[in-house]
């Protein structure tokens, strides 16, 4: 008797613990859908139609894939995706090594490691336009980061309105706003290493840097993984730093060296007013980013086999 009381109110403490998890999920899974799936669904129909105008959208007429094929003819697209992909594979590279030579550094027991960890994040709560106004000015003809890039061969000129270094200062602004978001997940996975595995690989005569290679990295994986992922996806959608180093001149300025394909869709959509080209685009970008990400998925799976 007493058994099937306490299965009845485990039982009804596990439906209502279900049914709060659904309540909570509920209003997230309607945001998404309102937000994320409808909008997607849309923007695929509409690459599939010639629509140039938002006054008269009824002269839009079904094209096929004629905007994909458009898209592969387009040289500026070609060079948009290029330009994309240079950033993905600097800035993952860059904001996976880094991140974690700093958290390595600040997971030990440094004196004010608080106040560094504090500083190294503080720029991700930053306006991402602030944070590239500041370094506009800062990579000025003259300017204090264009002095200090002098001494490595650099010319002194504005970096914004050179076409050899506006990609670069876009690099610059990415890694100097992110690391530090990069740096904390890092810092969470060093924590949930045990400290007796250090403690057996001193007694047994490692150095640091073989326990760096043999316990640290091997334990990090799953968060690397995680941390190569997040840095491709938001690589790939990159914007608010281009469009504020464009400036009053047309996206990917200067003469289309920060071109990328959320820019160039963003143009053709929005300022030649041609969606269903738009659309194409960014069903290009999407599939470009399930495809990488699918085959990151299946080596992670490869290697854990």
């Amino acid at each position: 008797m007493r058994y099937q009381k306490t299965y009845r109110y485990t039982s009804k403490l596990g439906r209502n613990e279900t049914v709060t998890g659904i309540l909570f999920v509920i209003p997230s899974l309607a945001m998404w859908l309102y937000w994320f799936l409808i909008p997607a669904i849309k923007s695929m129909r509409l690459s599939f139609y010639n629509n140039s105008s938002y006054i008269n959208p009824a002269s839009s007429y079904f094209v096929g894939f004629q905007n994909y094929i458009r898209l592969f003819q387009d040289t500026s697209f070609l060079t948009a995706v290029q330009h994309s992909f240079f950033l993905v594979t600097v800035i993952t590279a860059t904001l996976t090594v880094l991140p974690f030579i700093i958290a390595s550094l600040l997971h030990g027991n440094l004196r004010g490691r608080t106040f560094f960890r504090t500083s190294y994040y503080m720029p991700n709560v930053l306006s991402s336009i602030a944070i590239t106004t500041f370094f506009m000015y800062f990579f000025i003809k003259d300017g204090p980061g264009t002095k200090i890039f002098t001494l490595f061969g650099a010319e002194n000129t504005t970096w914004f309105n050179n076409t050899q270094y506006a990609m670069t200062l876009v690099v610059l602004i990415c890694v100097w706003a992110s690391v530090g978001f990069y740096m904390i997940l890092f810092i969470a996975g060093l924590q949930n290493i045990p400290k007796e595995l250090y403690e057996a690989a001193m007694i047994d005569g490692a150095n640091s840097i073989q326990m760096i290679r043999y316990i640290t990295i091997p334990l990090l994986k799953t968060t690397t993984y995680l941390v190569v992922t997040l840095n491709m996806i938001n690589s790939f959608q990159i914007f608010d730093q281009i469009k504020a180093i464009s400036k009053q001149s047309p996206l990917g300025s200067p003469a289309g060296s920060t071109s990328t394909i959320v820019t160039f869709l963003y143009q053709h959509a929005f300022n030649y007013l041609d969606m269903g080209y738009g659309s194409a685009a960014a069903m290009m970008l999407f599939l470009i980013i399930f495809v990488l990400s699918l085959i990151r998925m299946m080596l992670t799976r490869s290697e854990d086999q």
